[in-house]
């Protein structure tokens, strides 16, 4: 298990659990939740890992930052402690292995642009989603407007930032901006096992084959796949 400050990762079998775990509302006290160089080591270190969850321990997802903190560390400190989150958040995105966000209750501001690093968002049905930065004088400041845009589209992304709107699970569901709505109220369990049924039977060299090139592809690069297959054959050669 690797702890930190505000979460814990584990490793169930193939899969990895990150539950962001600070208070009721799991506050982010510090916007990079998780050491970035400690989490690639710790992934490095379980070469069976083919998913990643990411949860909130308790009700909550996480509310997002803890606003008293917003000035605290000086223009200078602020700016490097949002470049490590979002250099974070941006290596979350670009990891080949499926992700998910199990959502439990709020999950606004830097929660919800943590839980949009994720590949898949699966959240329960009292769920509540929004950036709501706005309401505090800020914008979001982890990348979640370029994310949500990405997801949603610009026109819903306006609306919803500059509104602080906040989407029940229905609302999030019919917009994109969640993959399904679980039929429990938890829906940690329920995450661990999509992305259980997407990742048994296929080896970590599949996995990590098919998200790289799917990665590459959406950074731009010319040729995404190439020796793609050949790693995959030749991994499977060895059985």
């Amino acid at each position: 298990m690797l702890r930190s400050n505000l979460s814990e990762l584990c490793a169930e079998g193939n899969i990895a659990v990150l539950t962001i775990d600070n208070g009721p509302k799991n506050l982010l006290t510090e916007p990079e939740f998780i050491d970035r160089g400690e989490l690639l080591g710790w992934l490095d270190e379980n070469p069976q890992i083919g998913a990643l969850v990411i949860t909130g321990k308790g009700r909550h997802f996480s509310h997002g930052a803890d606003v008293s903190l917003f000035g605290s560390a000086g223009e200078n400190g602020l700016s490097e402690k949002l470049e490590n989150a979002r250099e974070l958040l941006r290596t979350i995105e670009r990891l080949p292995i499926v992700t998910a966000a199990a959502i439990n209750g709020g999950c606004f501001g830097g929660g919800l642009e943590i839980a949009m690093s994720c590949t898949f968002r699966i959240a329960s049905p009292k769920s509540r989603l929004g950036l709501t930065e706005v309401m505090h004088g800020v914008v979001p400041g982890m990348g979640g407007i370029e994310k949500l845009t990405r997801i949603v589209g610009k026109e819903k992304a306006v609306q919803m930032i500059l509104g602080c709107e906040m989407l029940s699970a229905e609302s999030a569901l019919d917009t994109g901006l969640i993959t399904k709505i679980s039929e429990d109220k938890d829906s940690l369990e329920e995450t661990k096992a999509f992305v259980r049924e997407l990742i048994d039977g296929k080896n970590t060299v599949q996995i990590n084959a098919l998200l790289n090139t799917i990665n590459n592809a959406l950074a731009g690069a010319e040729d995404p796949s190439k020796g793609m297959f050949e790693k995959a054959l030749a991994e499977a050669e060895k059985k």
